[in-house]
């Protein structure tokens, strides 16, 4: 298998090699044990440079980082399928900690404020509700920006490195002459 790749199974059984696409501008994770809500959110956030790629559990999820997701949208109540499955939560700080530059994003249906006072991505919560979609947009949205700027800073970074390094040669020649 390439470097960032996993084979994936779907939440229906069918297995599938998942990869990072390097023509892709951001890959998402979706995490969420409803399969109706999984690919509503994941149908409508698809777009030609995204790879988007859903699990039903939060382990798959965690078993898949090495891909690098730029986002996880991870739903908080995850034992749909597996009663013993660990919650949103805990899947967060799992994927913080093996993964610092993930943005992760929690959803719930559960309004209730214990759930708030659990979870320390609270800046990153959202409920369950008609805004959910342009809300979760609005997040990629950031995360593009925050991305094209990064690569500005890069290039900038790699055209200053060329400008030192070709300087450098000339130094060298001209000391070489004499």
């Amino acid at each position: 298998m390439r470097t960032h790749e996993a084979i994936v199974q779907d939440y229906y059984g069918t297995n599938y090699i998942a990869h990072k696409d390097s023509d892709k501008d951001i890959t998402i994770f979706i995490v969420d044990d409803n399969p109706v809500y999984l690919n509503l959110l994941k149908n409508s956030i698809k777009r030609k440079n995204f790879s988007v790629l859903a699990f039903s559990t939060g382990e798959e999820c965690i078993n898949y980082l090495d891909i690098q997701p730029e986002l996880v949208i991870l739903d908080y109540h995850l034992d749909g399928v597996n009663p013993y499955a660990m919650n949103g939560a805990q899947v967060s700080e799992i994927i913080k900690k093996q993964s610092p530059e993930t943005e992760v994003m929690l959803i719930s249906s559960d309004k209730k404020f214990q759930l708030i006072s659990k979870i320390n991505v609270a800046k990153n919560l959202l409920f369950k509700d008609k805004q959910t979609l342009p809300k979760v947009k609005k997040k990629i949205n950031t995360i593009i920006q925050h991305s094209t700027e990064k690569n500005v800073q890069l290039s900038k970074i790699a055209a200053a490195v060329i400008v030192i390094l070709m300087l450098s040669l000339l130094f060298y020649s001209l000391f070489k002459l004499f």
